[in-house]
């Protein structure tokens, strides 16, 4: 009898471990799961411009010219067709700045571009009934990117054609805005913005953003 109830007892411990361990693991896994879902909650509710500004931390640099030009073109697209902060918007023009030329840079300060690229941004907004907005960009493909060496550095010509959307009195319009960018490596192997402008301009922009002067 008194073995039949040390064994009676012993399995009844041993279902209560169990049973215990089955509840802290289930609960875990409750509150694993409980994270990951408000972790997945916070990234959906972030803007495309609190994205790329989590992302630039740990996102490698572009390796080839379009993939630096598709990149680009997502902090613009941002800059004209997103909600942001003075805060977010000055973390997200520091991005772009990394992505331009030494030579570009030198042409103006932070500040001054800064300062121009918000006056480029209100001048956009302004244009139609309720402002213009970027609708779509198309990239060179690879294949067609213009490789060709200057002054001893590697570099490389390919164009950008921005579809924008504004509504002028009423009448949705899609006006399209052709650019021809030029890109030089650098000693570290990075594609760098060393100019671009209109297809139909002479002068190349210095101002480090594409769309400041449209002429819609």
């Amino acid at each position: 009898m008194k073995k039949h109830a040390k064994t009676i007892v012993m399995m009844l411990f041993m279902v209560v471990v169990l049973v215990g361990v089955y509840l802290a693991i289930t609960r875990r896994n409750k509150e694993e799961t409980s994270t990951d879902q408000a972790a997945s909650r916070s990234i959906q509710d972030m803007t495309d411009t609190q994205k790329l500004i989590a992302e630039a931390a740990y996102k490698e640099y572009p390796s080839t010219p379009v993939q630096v030009l598709k990149y680009y073109n997502d902090i613009t697209t941002c800059f004209y067709n997103d909600d942001y902060t003075e805060d977010e918007l000055m973390q997200l023009a520091r991005i772009s700045r990394r992505m331009l030329d030494v030579e570009l840079v030198a042409q103006q300060s932070d500040d001054s571009y800064f300062s121009q690229l918000k006056k480029d941004i209100a001048n956009l907004k302004m244009q139609g009934d309720y402002g213009t907005t970027i609708y779509n960009i198309d990239v060179t493909p690879s294949m067609d990117v213009d490789y060709f060496e200057h002054e001893g550095y590697e570099c490389a010509r390919l164009y950008d054609t921005f579809t924008l959307k504004q509504m002028v009195s009423g009448t949705i319009y899609y006006p399209v805005v052709r650019y021809i960018y030029v890109m030089r490596r650098d000693e570290e192997g990075h594609w760098k913005i060393l100019g671009f402008k209109k297809e139909d301009d002479e002068a190349e922009s210095a101002s480090g953003n594409p769309l400041p002067n449209v002429g819609l």
